[in-house]
């Protein structure tokens, strides 16, 4: 049985190879791009699922009254972990977390480490396997565990246990740490991504913080019950804890805690204030290439169904043979089905190779997406490959096996049964494929146009590139600028605390009656100018009244100027959390911090600290690379203990970045599904040709020219595409705008020519691929014509 099955199924595909390979190929590339969305599904979806216990562990996060509001903040006070420690009950284990930038030391190799900070039961909560050493190790406070990055960055390969590696704090004082362990690098889909790890308590002791101090906070407070909702934790830090808190730091004033689970901390981290550990990609990261996935699979088992109809011409008297000879539908659908099955698991190995090419080439274009294709590390890919072989079997076979084999015996044998191209479902699903196509294709354009728009849009700061470079303390600026200032080839220097597009902090501001929570920075003088910012009216910080203006004044943008109702918003007095009073001596235009993907937020600006840690920035004409390899030597003249930490800084590079990505993604879905509905059409248009062949040939000899030839073989399918092409215009119009608002704040929406050029581009191409094709037979002689059997 299986063997004759095996021959019918290779007779059958010997016999139409060359619309075998179309499917193959068109399968192939639709399953590539659903494999990269799974897995793009997938790394979201596991986010802090490395973590055996990520179950029953919780996060707790802290309240701010703002109007009456509780908006929710991600930090929590340091005392309240050591309050909560060991009172609640179902709580199995606890422990604070935090992590900075710190300077490593190893003999000459000095390189700045982000170092987290965690407490006993750290380990005992969160799964990070040791490549060398054991948990145990985090309890000794003279030691820090590496991960298997850092370790080869300072060690090489080995075991570097017993080296000696030096913390080196912002003033500069040395904490010489002794390596006790290795960990396997940490996961990207990680709420924590640290290099390196020691105890919460060297963190203590390199900061000055005391463990019973309400006044400063930490980046997690964590969690672990016995697998119940920590309700009472959450009772007994409202009751115990507030009012302490609130005696203690009077400019942040907490009106209450609750917990996240861990299993949905990342997901939600966009949402909350001063979350200081890792958030999950955005929705629209995960959605969008599932969305493309699947639009190119349907294109793909479209053009299978329709090429699987027209095929089963060929195969009519063998179809009439069989069941004259005994067989049942039932055995005629299995042989179908299975042939289906048999080129789509064909299909499936060649969306493989595929996909081990487009796996990591998508996940290059994402800083914060780590995809892998693997078979032995994840296990569930077995599942979802074999869920996907055997729907797209189903969804691009189950029709034609059930068309096919419906028919009667002596209609086939007669020889007046018909199939083919021109079947109106044939009709149906290629309308289908080209309301896709065009779709896909005004997206692309509509993406692209979109990012020409936004690279000239103007976010409200200079968008020059700029080299920024880290500073510790004022002694290096003192140093370091004075050499900066001699050289020609930089045209302009500032120095900063904040930078516009890295970071800033929450405060509440309060007018009279009226609260809101703003983004606060802290600016130079000088730094106004560098970034272009333009005042609106009033004044910027001045440097002759640097001391008045840094406790009395504060700059506002324009949109905290709307949210307070201001119409003389110059001399208007600002409370900060109800303490510190500042008079607004001047508002700036509003900037978009975040590039295009939010909205403006009010903000106010302060004068920065000097003995806060700072940047210097440099614009300059000169080569990139000379530039940095220049500044870095000059800079271990003056810092040797320190490394040369500087960065190209484009305030929205990343934004560009990201929007650039988006649109290679969606340009290559609307090129995929062009060539997968151009090939459908070839292939419809090819078989509609053979099975009209000698009406193609009596015309000829009738009278009719090539050119009535192309023009009444191609009508069919014109008015079919045109009706397609407009369906698929219409829907892209409204759920572009949909798409693109879901993305970003400021965008171009689609306009008349951004649905045009794609759907005259798209009727001009499948108009010439079927005149192409339609050409090469009308041509022939009329007598090869009507011999052809």
């Amino acid at each position: 049985m299986f063997s004759n099955f095996f021959k019918i199924t290779l007779r059958n595909f010997s016999r139409n190879k060359i619309y075998v390979f179309i499917n193959i190929i068109g399968l192939g590339f639709s399953l590539a791009c659903c494999i990269v969305a799974y897995l793009n599904w997938k790394f979201e979806s596991n986010y802090d699922t490395n973590h055996e216990n990520h179950a029953r562990i919780y996060k707790v996060h802290s309240y701010k009254s703002v109007q009456g509001e509780k908006v929710p903040y991600g930090i929590t006070p340091i005392a309240l972990g050591e309050q909560i420690r060991d009172q609640i009950p179902g709580i199995t284990h606890y422990s604070r977390y935090e992590a900075s930038t710190y300077v490593i030391k190893k003999e000459n190799n000095v390189l700045e480490q982000y170092i987290g900070f965690g407490e006993d039961d750290y380990f005992e909560m969160f799964t990070f396997p040791f490549k060398y050493g054991s948990k145990d190790v985090l309890l000794d406070k003279s030691k820090i565990i590496l991960t298997e990055a850092m370790s080869k960055v300072y060690f090489g390969e080995g075991d570097p246990r017993g080296e000696i590696l030096t913390l080196i704090d912002s003033n500069g004082k040395e904490f010489p740490l002794i390596v006790g362990g290795v960990l396997e690098d940490i996961p990207l889909n990680s709420s924590m991504t640290f290099k390196a790890i020691t105890h919460y308590d060297n963190y203590l002791r390199i900061t000055g913080f005391e463990n019973d101090d309400w006044r400063y906070f930490n980046a997690a407070t964590f969690v672990m019950t016995d697998g119940q909702y920590p309700q009472s934790l959450i009772d007994f830090a409202n009751n115990n804890s507030i009012d302490i808190q609130n005696k203690a730091r009077e400019n942040f004033q907490v009106a209450g805690y609750y917990v996240e689970p861990l299993t949905t901390l990342a997901r939600k981290s966009e949402k909350i204030r001063s979350n200081w550990l890792n958030e999950a990609p955005p929705i629209s990261a995960i959605i969008g290439p599932a969305i493309m996935a699947i639009q190119l699979l349907l294109i793909a088992c479209f053009n299978f169904t329709n090429t699987s109809i027209a095929v089963s011409s060929r195969r009519l008297k063998e179809i009439g043979i069989r069941k004259v000879m005994g067989s049942q539908r039932k055995q005629l659908i299995f042989q179908f089905m299975m042939e289906n099955l048999v080129l789509c698991f064909g299909a499936l190995l060649i969306g493989l190779a595929i996909a081990d090419i487009l796996v990591p080439a998508y996940s290059a274009l994402w800083r914060f997406i780590d995809l892998k294709l693997s078979f032995t590390s994840d296990p569930e890919i077995y599942l979802f490959l074999g869920g996907l072989l055997v729907t797209t079997a189903l969804v691009a076979g189950a029709y034609p096996s059930l068309y096919i084999s419906k028919y009667q015996p002596v209609k086939i044998l007669r020889g007046n049964l018909r199939l083919g191209g021109s079947s109106k479902f044939s009709k149906v699903l290629l309308g289908a494929q080209y309301m896709l196509t065009a779709l896909a294709l005004i997206s692309a354009l509509s993406f692209y146009n979109n990012s020409n728009y936004q690279s000239e849009f103007d976010l409200g700061f200079s968008k020059d590139k700029m080299l920024s470079i880290s500073i510790e303390n004022q002694s290096e600026i003192k140093s370091f600028r004075p050499i900066l200032e001699q050289m020609p080839e930089i045209n302009s220097i500032a120095s900063t605390y904040n930078r516009i597009g890295d970071w800033s902090y929450s405060r509440t501001l309060k007018n009279q009656e009226t609260e809101i929570e703003a983004e606060m920075m802290d600016f130079t003088p000088e730094y106004f100018d560098f970034m272009a910012l333009e005042m609106v009216e009033g004044r910027f910080f001045d440097t002759k009244l640097q001391d008045h203006d840094r406790s009395n004044s504060i700059v506002v943008n324009e949109q905290l100027v709307k949210e307070f109702g201001w119409d003389d918003p110059v001399g208007q007095v600002l409370a900060i959390d109800d303490s510190t009073k500042l008079n607004v001596i001047g508002v700036i235009n509003n900037f978009y911090d975040e590039g295009f993907f939010d909205g403006i937020e009010p903000t106010g600006i302060r004068l920065a600290s000097e003995d806060l840690r700072y940047y210097l920035l440099i614009k300059s004409d000169m080569d990139p690379v000379k530039l940095y390899d220049q500044l870095e030597a000059e800079w271990l003249k003056v810092a040797p203990n320190r490394p040369f930490d500087a960065e190209y800084d484009d305030a929205v590079a990343n934004a560009e970045e990201v929007n650039a990505n988006i649109m290679i993604v969606f340009q290559f879905l609307g090129l995929v599904a062009l060539i997968l509905s151009t090939i459908g059409l070839y292939t419809l248009v090819s078989l509609n040709i053979i099975k009209r062949i000698k009406e193609i040939g009596v015309r000829k000899v009738l009278g009719a020219s090539i050119q009535q030839i192309i023009v009444l073989l191609n009508a069919e399918f014109f008015w079919l595409i045109l009706v397609s092409a407009s369906v698929g215009a219409v829907i892209s119009y409204f759920v572009l705008d949909i798409l693109m608002g879901s993305i970003f704040e400021i965008y171009q929406p689609s306009t008349v020519i951004t649905m045009v050029i794609p759907f005259v581009l798209l009727i001009v191409i499948a108009l010439s691929i079927a005149s192409a094709r339609i050409l090469g037979t009308a041509v022939k002689n009329p007598v090869d014509s009507l011999r052809y059997e």
